[in-house]
């Protein structure tokens, strides 16, 4: 029975349509589509100016006394400048399968196998003669911020659906165009940030963590589509993908930091603004147009691809609405985001059942992106390797 079972399966690998490749939207009705993937990214946060910052915040504490730092009726005034570096590398399976001809669902889960996260600070006294600040704004921001901060784990798992509106998919190798719409919901599943405890002694292990999702759940609905034709047995295909992206309101653990209020006692912070705060992420909105084309038959492919993605700003309710601002812009910073990139992938096509190697059809993915515009957010330049792989089972 087992024997059986293995042969069908092979026999099956091998009726898989041969047009079938990762640029597509969709895969035939009991067909699975398996993708793993590597990506590294490293870049620079550029704030709303686009310098290399993540913004500037003026201290102004004026016969301030916090025994946690020695400070006894001191005065401290000037401009502290925040910049940040993000290296990265993630890993990401994709289970697809074909409910229907007109109809596939889809699972991604990604894996932070290293998050590392750099932060900086330049500060600039406002005071004539000033030889005590320095060590004094140093020693507040290595307490509340570590310079470099490590983390893995798993990101926020999405779940969704894609559906056929008119037209014939571009793997049935028929017709020349086809439309889709599509639903999916990103789940907060990564690690949230662990509540501020108070202590009089030490430094509190939130202050060590670094997130690697919103804490939101994010609702996004698309609608997307492709051109395509053959011609000197080569597929010339051109996509264009919309998506927009809506946030749910969450209770989150509050991020204790210096600076944001002029204040530097954590415990004080920790008081004054709430142990939880209320945050729905802005609204999103992604755009991609795409164009591919066989430059050897069935064995290779390019595709370049142009991204955009604007998000609106973010919401925060705490105790303190000062704090709420802050968290929403400063000057140099804001939630709004704004991203412009292009990227190009190869793929090499292990499908054709005639001229395949080996007995399992199979791409491999390689790939860059390179950001164009960026404001907000990381400026990451991000490279990836992934492979897939097709079989019919239900």
């Amino acid at each position: 029975m087992i024997k059986n079972r293995i042969l069908i399966c092979l026999l099956l690998l091998i009726m898989i349509p041969c047009a079938v490749c990762q640029s597509y939207f969709t895969v035939p009705q009991n067909v699975w589509r398996v993708s793993i993937s590597s990506k590294s990214m490293s870049g620079d946060w550029l704030g709303a100016n686009g310098a290399k910052e993540v913004g500037k915040e003026e201290i102004s504490l004026l016969n301030y006394t916090d025994t946690l730092f020695n400070l006894n009726s001191s005065t401290i005034q000037g401009l502290l400048i925040e910049s940040r570096i993000r290296n990265a590398e993630i890993l990401t399976s994709i289970v697809e399968y074909g409910f229907s001809e007109k109809s596939t669902i889809h699972l991604k889960i990604p894996y932070w196998t290293n998050y590392f996260e750099d932060k900086s600070w330049k500060w600039e006294t406002e005071i004539d003669n000033d030889t005590e600040s320095d060590a004094i704004i140093d020693k507040i921001i290595n307490y509340y911020h570590p310079q470099r901060r490590h983390t893995t784990g798993f990101g926020d798992i999405s779940i969704g659906m894609k559906f056929l509106l008119f037209g014939v998919p571009a793997w049935s190798a028929k017709g020349v165009y086809s439309a889709y719409a599509g639903f999916t919901v990103q789940i907060p599943s990564s690690r949230p940030l662990i509540q501020y405890k108070f202590t009089n002694e030490g430094r509190p292990s939130q202050f060590g963590e670094v997130t690697m999702g919103s804490g939101t759940t994010l609702w996004k609905f698309a609608l997307f589509g492709e051109f395509y034709k053959k011609a000197l047995e080569r597929l010339f295909t051109i996509n264009w993908f919309t998506e927009l992206i809506f946030s749910s309101r969450a209770v989150l653990n509050t991020p204790i930091f210096f600076p944001g209020l002029q204040e530097t006692n954590p415990d004080s912070l920790a008081e004054r603004i709430g142990l939880t705060y209320f945050y729905k992420k802005g609204t999103g909105l992604r755009g991609e147009l795409s164009g591919a084309f066989d430059l050897w038959p069935n064995r290779i492919t390019l595709k370049g691809t142009q991204s955009w993605y604007y998000k609106n700003q973010d919401q925060f309710i705490s105790k303190d609405i000062d704090w709420d601002n802050r968290m929403t812009s400063y000057d140099g910073y804001d939630t709004k985001q704004i991203q412009i990139s292009q990227s190009f992938v190869v793929y090499l096509n292990n499908l054709d059942p005639i001229k395949r190697i080996g007995p399992i059809p199979f791409i491999i993915e390689i790939g860059v992106k390179v950001p164009l515009l960026t404001r907000n957010k990381y400026n990451s330049f991000q490279k990836w390797i992934g492979f897939t792989t097709y079989y019919q089972w239900w």
